[in-house]
């Protein structure tokens, strides 16, 4: 008996402590940013719950010797080149085409379709397996969009040109997002930039901290992309679930939707 005990316990110790139990496929999704196959598969969407406020800030920004704010974290590697159908790197060479590209985080696992704005560790891979509907396909291609936006913004900005940065936002001027500045509100939440303004913002800082006015920017700008180019149903569900209880849609003050 004391043999068949201590057998017992063995095996209960070795079912709860000896092994660790293997995640669900769709959260052991490894890709790599490369011209090479990566295979992965595609949670199930599932729509967030409204949360309470925004998220924790984690971004900051600190002026350097040029005079620049230059943000915490790393630039997006990838993005998609404008006005073509080529993902790039950085240095713009060729890695793959858009119609096979998805957005993922920086644990490979690929970005849910809705309002949430680019991180750090955010990419684009190859995706050839499953199908998508047009509001996913729509969403990857909006963040393919904004990351090299986002780079020139946060991590360039010292090296990016007029005529660049009309390339980088020429989705955006095309549906009108983002065509006004406004500076005379209230309280500094009352503000927001256009376009062009946080461009000059970026490039002319004055020794301040805009972090703020830039991912305010970023959130709005993808945000007001998204309503443009996805069904009223992805609309509704931006509305369910911003932090703050806005519709992005009826802010955006869309009279009629340019889809890709």
């Amino acid at each position: 008996m004391k043999k068949i005990a201590l057998i017992m316990l063995v095996l209960l110790v070795t079912a709860s402590c000896g092994g660790t139990v293997a995640a669900p496929p769709e959260q052991r999704l490894l890709a790599a940013p490369t011209a090479s196959t990566a295979q992965i598969s595609q949670p199930t969407p599932v729509q967030p719950p409204r949360q309470g406020g925004r998220p924790e800030d984690k971004y900051s920004c600190a002026i350097n010797s040029g005079g620049y704010c230059i943000f915490s974290g790393t630039p997006h590697r990838t993005g998609l080149n404008p006005n073509t159908e080529d993902i790039v790197d950085t240095d713009e060479v060729f890695l793959f085409t858009m119609d096979e590209a998805v957005a993922v985080n920086s644990s490979g696992e690929i970005l849910q379709a809705r309002g949430t704005p680019a991180s750090n560790g955010d990419e684009l891979v190859r995706y050839l397996e499953g199908a998508m509907t047009d509001d996913e396909k729509a969403f990857h291609r909006v963040m393919a969009v904004m990351f090299p936006v986002r780079n020139a913004l946060m991590y360039d900005i010292s090296e990016v040109s007029q005529a660049r940065w009309e390339e980088l936002v020429s989705e955006l001027e095309m549906r009108g997002v983002k065509d006004k500045t406004f500076t005379d509100g209230a309280t500094p939440k009352d503000n927001y930039y256009g376009r062009n303004g946080i461009f000059e913002l970026a490039k002319h800082p004055e020794g301040k901290d805009i972090h703020h006015d830039v991912m305010k920017f970023l959130e709005e700008a993808g945000l007001y992309f998204l309503c443009h180019v996805t069904s009223d149903d992805f609309g509704q569900m931006l509305q369910d679930s911003h932090p703050e209880g806005h519709d992005p849609c009826r802010d955006a003050k869309i009279t009629e939707k340019i889809p890709f």
